[in-house]
């Protein structure tokens, strides 16, 4: 038992060891369903990053954003498509989504960031015959690499230790 103590203590020191974690690339995915309008049942989904390193949580502050790729009624979306600037936007380091527009002038849509918190972002939309609607937004961050590498390294060593336990009990 001592040896499992002493090497719980050894990852652990390594693991201080590493840079704490600073601002980084952010990637996120979204998707949504259309609850209004001409495209009612309609889904759309995408994924985008930005990197947050201006960041300082202290007001209301507008990102820009590297890469950005959605789908929508059949057609792909990137940056190159967008009618203006893409950001996120934070309000003292809340998260609130996507801002986003793309279309001519007579059909488009935008990603609406919400205004207190994430759950009021919205998908809307016009058509060619003038009719609109929108739709409800679900952002998720994706981790990063070393996040699921953390992840397995915790439960390798969960499973050694309950391993271990099991092999002492039978054994006593």
């Amino acid at each position: 038992m001592n040896a499992l103590i002493r090497k719980v203590a050894l990852v652990s020191a390594f693991l201080i060891t590493l840079p704490a974690a600073q601002a980084a690339i952010q990637n996120y995915s979204f998707s949504g369903l259309i609850d209004s309008g001409a495209y009612i049942g309609q889904t759309f989904s995408g994924s985008f990053s930005f990197d947050d390193a201006t960041l300082t949580n202290l007001s209301d502050e507008w990102i820009p954003v590297n890469q950005m790729t959605m789908s929508f009624l059949g057609n792909n979306y990137t940056l190159a498509e967008a009618s203006g600037t893409v950001e996120v936007n934070y309000n003292y380091g809340t998260f609130l989504g996507l801002s986003y527009s793309a279309g001519t002038t007579t059909e488009g849509f935008t990603l609406i960031t919400g205004y207190s918190n994430i759950s009021e972002a919205y998908l809307a939309y016009d058509t060619q015959l003038g009719d609109s609607g929108a739709g409800s937004v679900i952002y998720a961050p994706v981790p990063e690499p070393e996040t699921y590498a953390l992840l397995l390294a915790g439960l390798a060593l969960m499973s050694g230790i309950a391993r271990r336990r099991k092999l002492n009990q039978t054994n006593h």
